[in-house]
């Protein structure tokens, strides 16, 4: 079984990380702060995306360059592994891989400094491939590289983006509800309440 994993909001409690850094780019390039919760409900989208729409008029090729030199030094201070989710990974059975709206680099970035790496096949981030979430693309190319059909792959996310990739590859999907979009954003698919909880999800989903 091919089990993939978002990462922010779903691994990784990284909202506070991407919201500061967000507004502060945002500031320093003379624009109006969008408001957290506005920002928290794009996690999960590719970051020029996020610009565009909660930015009118913003200079996506000043604005992002800004945010990745500002998100270092917040995201070690700020993200965390939500609480359960080591032991989850550890207890784990099957393959597991990464599909992540990050690019490739600062995937593998945070992954390795939460200490996650080993547990993955593959960390793949929106960059290695034409299309980005919601689109398939990056599942397809995860099954590709794994050998994995659609009926024998899992994907892991806490927004309708990871969601609605699982979908559009035919893949099922389970969300969980500690993330962006919560368990009432989610509810046309299976939720967990918890890692624990998760857990026991991907074993029945397994069998």
């Amino acid at each position: 079984m091919l089990i993939v994993f978002d990462l922010d909001g779903t691994l990784s409690d990284s909202a506070a990380a991407i919201v500061a850094t967000f507004q502060h780019a945002c500031r320093d390039h003379g624009h109006a702060e969008p408001a957290a919760a506005d920002i928290a409900a794009r996690i999960g989208l590719p970051l020029d995306r996020m610009f565009r729409e909660l930015v009118p008029g913003g200079d996506v090729g000043i604005l992002t360059p800004a945010y990745k030199e500002r998100y270092l030094p917040w995201d070690a201070e700020l993200t965390r592994l939500f609480d359960g989710v080591p032991e989850l990974l550890e207890g784990l059975n099957g393959t597991l891989a990464v599909a992540t709206s990050k690019t490739t680099a600062g995937a593998e970035r945070t992954v390795n400094r939460l200490e996650l790496r080993h547990h993955f096949t593959e960390v793949m981030g929106h960059d290695a491939v034409p299309n980005p979430k919601p689109a398939p693309d990056m599942l397809l190319e995860l099954m590709r590289r794994t050998g994995f059909g659609s009926e024998r792959t899992l994907m892991v996310g806490d927004t309708t983006f990871d969601l609605d990739m699982a979908d559009a590859a035919g893949v099922r999907g389970i969300g969980v509800s500690w993330g962006s979009h919560g368990a009432d954003g989610l509810a046309k698919w299976p939720v967990a309440r918890d890692p624990a909880h998760l857990r026991q999800l991907l074993e029945q989903a397994s069998r």
